[in-house]
C-alpha cells in the first residue's frame, strides 16, 4: 500500500490546472486520477497508525528516540536542502522564505510529517486502551474530521488560511484513528479486507457523486477539502487492502505487485526528496520546454514520469552507494536488501 501511495503522491504533486483549450475528456480523466491520488496521504496515515497499534516499544523515550532518527532528522535535513534550493532560485534569502520554513511550507510535502509526528506522540499513549474505547474514538474522530471538511468545503481555501488548513489535525484525524483501531481490532489487513463489499459499493457511489458534483453541480472540490473526496478516502482504506489481497492470490497479480512491494522500502525517501528537486528543478530542465508543452495531458504525465523516476533513481543510488548515509538522511533501512511480498 505504501508503494502505491507514493506513486499517487508524486502524481498529485505533478498536477496543475487544465488550460482553457484542454479537451474536456482530458479534464475529466485527470479529475478521476486526481480523486484516487487524494487517497495517498490518508493511506500513509492509516498504515502508520496500523503499525503503531502493533508496536511493542516499552517506553515513550525509546519510541521518541527512534522516531527522531527516522523522521525528524531526515525532515530537518531535507527542509534545509529545500530552503537552500529556493534561496538559490530567489537569488538570496528573503523574509518569505524564512516564513515558509517556519511554517513547514518550504516544500509542499513536509506539512504531512508535522501532523504525523503529532498523531504518533498522542496515540502512543492509547496503546493500552481497550478495543471498544478505540472504536468509539474512531467514531468521534470521524465526526470531527467530517465537520472540518464541511467547514472548509464552504470556505475559500487560499493564502495563509490554506497553509493552516492543511496542517489542521482535524482534517486528518479519522484516517489515523481508524488505522489505530484497525491494528488493534483485526491485527491483519487480511481480516479488514473482509469488509470490502460494502466499502466497494460506497466507493463507487461516492466516486459517482464526485463526478456529478464536478460536472453538473458547481465544480470539483478543492484538493482534500471536499466531502466526496473525504468519504472516498475513508472507503478506500478498506477497499485497497482487499484489492492487494485479491492480487496476491493470483500468480500474475502477485508478480505485478512485486515491484510495488519493493517500492515500499523507498516510499518515505521519495516523499522527502521529490519536491522541489525532481518535481521541480529536473522537470523544468527536461520537460517544461519540451515538445509536450503544447498538450496538457502529455505534459502533466511527463512531469510525473520524470519526477518519479528521477526521485526513485536518486534514492536507490544513494541507498546502494552510501547505505549508512541513506539510513540517516533518507530513513532507508540498510539491512533490508531483498523485496518482500506479503504472504497469500
Amino acid at each position: 500500500m505504501r508503494g502505491t501511495a507514493i506513486i499517487l503522491v508524486v502524481y498529485l504533486h505533478s498536477y496543475f490546472s487544465a488550460w482553457d483549450v484542454t479537451p474536456h475528456r482530458e479534464v475529466v480523466a485527470m479529475h478521476v486520477i486526481h480523486l484516487f491520488a487524494h487517497t495517498a496521504v490518508p493511506v500513509f496515515f492509516f498504515v502508520s497508525a496500523f503499525l503503531l497499534a502493533l508496536d511493542s516499544t516499552p517506553t515513550f523515550r525509546q519510541f521518541a528516540s527512534r522516531k527522531l532518527r527516522t523522521i525528524l532528522v531526515p525532515l530537518a535535513f531535507w527542509m534545509a536542502a529545500s530552503f537552500a534550493y529556493h534561496t538559490w532560485q530567489a537569488g538570496g534569502v528573503t523574509a518569505q522564505l524564512w516564513r515558509s520554513l517556519l511554517l513547514f511550507d518550504i516544500s509542499g510535502q513536509f506539512y504531512f510529517l508535522v501532523v504525523l509526528v503529532m498523531f504518533m506522540a498522542g496515540f502512543y499513549f492509547l496503546r493500552r486502551a481497550s478495543t471498544a474505547t478505540l472504536g468509539w474514538l474512531a467514531i468521534a474522530a470521524f465526526v470531527i474530521n467530517l465537520a472540518a471538511i464541511v467547514i472548509y468545503e464552504r470556505s475559500t481555501i487560499s493564502g495563509d488560511f490554506a497553509v493552516l488548513a492543511y496542517r489542521n489535525p482535524a482534517v486528518w484525524v479519522f484516517f489515523y484513528a481508524f488505522g489505530f483501531y484497525a491494528g488493534r481490532r483485526w491485527r491483519s489487513l487480511d481480516e479488514l479486507s473482509a469488509l470490502w463489499r460494502p466499502a466497494a459499493l460506497a466507493l463507487g457511489a461516492i466516486g459517482a457523486g464526485y463526478m456529478v458534483q464536478g460536472e453538473w453541480l458547481g465544480g470539483y472540490p478543492v484538493s482534500y477539502f471536499g466531502l466526496t473526496v473525504f468519504l472516498f478516502s475513508c472507503a478506500s482504506l478498506v477497499v485497497y487492502p482487499a484489492l492487494v489481497r485479491a492480487c496476491l492470490r493470483a500468480r500474475f497479480g502477485a508478480m505485478l505487485l512485486r515491484p510495488v512491494s519493493g517500492l515500499s522500502r523507498y516510499a518515505f525517501a521519495i516523499y522527502l526528496v521529490h519536491m522541489p528537486f525532481f518535481v521541480g528543478w529536473l522537470t523544468t530542465e527536461l520537460v517544461s520546454d519540451s515538445p509536450m508543452n503544447d498538450d496538457f495531458f502529455k505534459l502533466m504525465n511527463a512531469l510525473f514520469v520524470v519526477g518519479f523516476c528521477g526521485s526513485l533513481l536518486f534514492v536507490v543510488t544513494v541507498a546502494s552507494l552510501f547505505p549508512r548515509g541513506a539510513s540517516v538522511l533518507l530513513a532507508i533501512d540498510s539491512r533490508q536488501q531483498k523485496i518482500e511480498v506479503p504472504a497469500k
